[in-house]
């Protein structure tokens, strides 16, 4: 199941959803947590030491109860879609896709040897949403 504390289009919460059991092989409960620039900057710098904001983060607990967290900046997001000539509702799906691979434990940060296969595998699902959703 996939919960959030912010209405969002259905489809977004769908994707996660997909991704997730497609990848893990079954269903699992992730929260998709709407958070300030102030609430993520802090998030980065508790735990990844960047005092700066971002998009998004993760965090997988892999617990049946709660598997894993989403948090998201919306206003990141905005900014980002400006800065790369996007909509945000493609950038949120960019987000969202990237976010349920980590869920999924693939990483590019800490351990790069997987880096190359995960973007791969983000570009195979962005465009399969891109085409499902018509954006």
């Amino acid at each position: 199941m996939i919960t959030t504390n912010k209405e969002i289009d259905k489809k977004y919460t769908k994707i996660v959803k997909e991704i997730t059991k497609n990848e893990l092989g079954k269903e699992v409960n992730i929260n998709i947590i709407f958070v300030s620039k102030e609430e993520i900057k802090k998030l980065n710098n508790t735990f990844r030491k960047k005092d700066t904001e971002t998009d998004v983060l993760t965090f997988v607990y892999g617990d049946d109860d709660l598997f894993a967290e989403i948090y998201i900046c919306e206003d990141v997001i905005k900014r980002n879609a400006e800065t790369f000539s996007n909509s945000f509702e493609k950038e949120l799906l960019m987000v969202l896709i990237h976010a349920s691979l980590h869920c999924c434990g693939y990483d590019h940060e800490y351990d790069t040897t997987n880096a190359e296969l995960m973007f791969k595998i983000q570009n195979k699902y962005y465009e399969k949403y891109l085409k499902k959703f018509n954006l």
